[in-house]
């Protein structure tokens, strides 16, 4: 089976295909810096404001935009497995900085509890025992 992958650059004014190219590449990683370039030397200008769907996510992509004079706006890929394992995903929780806490789903506060550093990256964990154990909606 041979499949193709299509990447296309619309005018968001005028809806317009601006550029597109055909690729045998199954993900759309990769394309999202290329794609972009090719639409800014199109249109001819200096800036470009690009908007792409989660499937573009990639970090070195975004940064080749950004030095390439291109603003880039997409959501971040859902890679937590929370949600098919039946607990609540990362986006159920809110940050409140003013607190450093999170809210979970049931309305209830997650402190600060420590800091550790995992593959170079800090993380901050955040958690209630007491508000976990007792959680009214945890079955959900």
């Amino acid at each position: 089976v041979v499949g193709y992958n299509v990447q296309v650059a619309v005018d968001t004014e005028h809806h317009l295909i601006v550029t597109h190219e055909v690729i045998n590449v199954g993900n759309d990683r990769g394309q999202l810096a290329r794609m972009s370039k090719q639409a800014k030397e199109v249109l001819e200008v200096d800036k470009l404001e690009a908007v792409a769907d989660r499937g573009h996510f990639d970090g070195q992509e975004i940064l080749a935009c950004e030095e390439a004079g291109v603003a880039v706006t997409l959501p971040k890929p859902m890679t937590s497995n929370a949600k098919a394992e039946g607990r609540f995903g990362k986006q159920d929780f809110a940050y409140l900085p003013d607190e450093d806490v999170y809210r979970c789903p049931s309305g209830q506060l997650l402190p600060h509890h420590y800091t550790n550093i995992e593959h170079g990256m800090t993380l901050r964990r955040y958690w209630s025992t007491a508000a976990c154990q007792g959680c009214v909606i945890k079955s959900q």
